[in-house]
């Protein structure tokens, strides 16, 4: 019978892919290197959602306004927001399975496809790309919670600062820079309906 990794041993093995590197700094053994590593992930995950739902919170604002017919807009927002509470039961499961940064990856495709599918809105575009949204968003944040948690705490036990305040700056960085993607997306919106178009 062959070893298999049980109780600390996965825990750890676990806890060490849930600490690695979005973006790894080959050759990089500088002290502090992983550091430089936690912060440079936290500004990178920022980023990454801060483009990704700028496009998405502008599409999301105008789907009553635009996709009219039928009511599709508002009709692909149920699905999606109902998609998204149901598949929400294995979004935990999928990403213990996977890890936090495929699940990341795997997450943003259903936004990406969703921004897509309103550049061509009829029902066979929206309805299957709000239902793959609703449930790749129960994988995106949960693998969000779970890499910027195990980022926060590795970073503050890296350099011996209390994990409370420490989560609590990744989490003020990360929320800060996802809110400031409705004002933006509100201001897009507002600046696309202003021609009447």
């Amino acid at each position: 019978m062959g070893s298999t990794a049980t109780g600390p041993e996965l825990a750890a093995s676990h806890d060490d892919e849930e600490a690695a590197p979005l973006v790894s700094a080959a050759g990089d053994g500088r002290r502090g290197a992983g550091t430089a590593s936690q912060t440079r992930d936290l500004h990178l995950l920022s980023l990454a959602f801060f483009f990704v739902f700028l496009a998405y919170h502008a599409a999301q604002n105008l789907q009553s306004t635009v996709n009219t017919d039928g009511n599709l807009g508002s009709i692909s927002l149920g699905l999606l927001y109902t998609s998204f509470t149901a598949f929400s039961v294995v979004g935990s499961p999928v990403v213990r399975g996977m890890g936090s940064s495929r699940a990341l990856v795997l997450g943003t495709s259903g936004y990406l496809l969703f921004i897509a599918a309103n550049l061509a809105p009829s029902w066979y575009t929206m309805v299957p790309a709000s239902l793959y949204l609703g449930f790749t968003a129960s994988i995106i944040w949960v693998g969000q919670g779970t890499y910027l948690t195990s980022a926060a705490l590795s970073h503050a036990r890296d350099n011996s600062l209390p994990d409370g305040p420490t989560l609590g700056s990744f989490n003020g960085e990360f929320w800060g820079v996802f809110a400031s993607t409705q004002v933006i997306g509100n201001l897009i919106s507002l600046a696309l309906l202003r021609n009447g178009k």
